[in-house]
């Protein structure tokens, strides 16, 4: 198992582990309109977008992106995406991929990782997080 920065090849795995994760169907035009501006986004070291690689096969990815908190006095990185193949979970590539963040986090100088969890109840929590706030959504379209 290797985590590495996703790159334009993992664009078709991605976007099925995406479309077995999520409640709808994702629209492909929107997807592929935000990946390559993901993998943009990576140069700026603002931005983690990670996969868990297995013998070639991209069986999990994670998202994270980092931003300037004055309320918790520097950078913070938000965990906004975790999906793992429904055949390869419960074996650790989800901690795996969430360790990175933190890595990349701390070595990037974050003062806090923020994640907003769905579908998993009680998962962040094993892995150290606490719960501080409750997320709210505005929807925009």
């Amino acid at each position: 198992m290797r985590i590495r920065p996703a790159d334009v090849t993992d664009a078709v795995a991605v976007y099925t582990l995406l479309d077995q994760s999520a409640g709808g169907q994702p629209r492909r035009a929107a997807f592929d309109h935000h990946y390559e501006q993901l993998i943009a986004a990576m140069t700026y070291d603002d931005t983690d977008f990670l996969v868990a690689d297995t013998d070639g096969e991209v069986v999990g990815y994670v998202l994270a992106a980092r931003v300037l908190s004055l309320h918790a006095g520097g950078p913070v990185s938000h965990l906004l995406e975790l999906v793992v193949a429904q055949a390869h979970r419960r074996q650790g590539i989800g901690a795996m991929l969430v360790d990175a963040v933190v890595r990349r986090a701390r070595r990037a100088g974050a003062v806090e990782v923020h994640v907003i969890a769905r579908h998993i109840p009680g998962y962040f929590e094993r892995l150290g997080f606490a719960e501080t706030a409750t997320c709210l959504t505005l929807p925009l379209s």
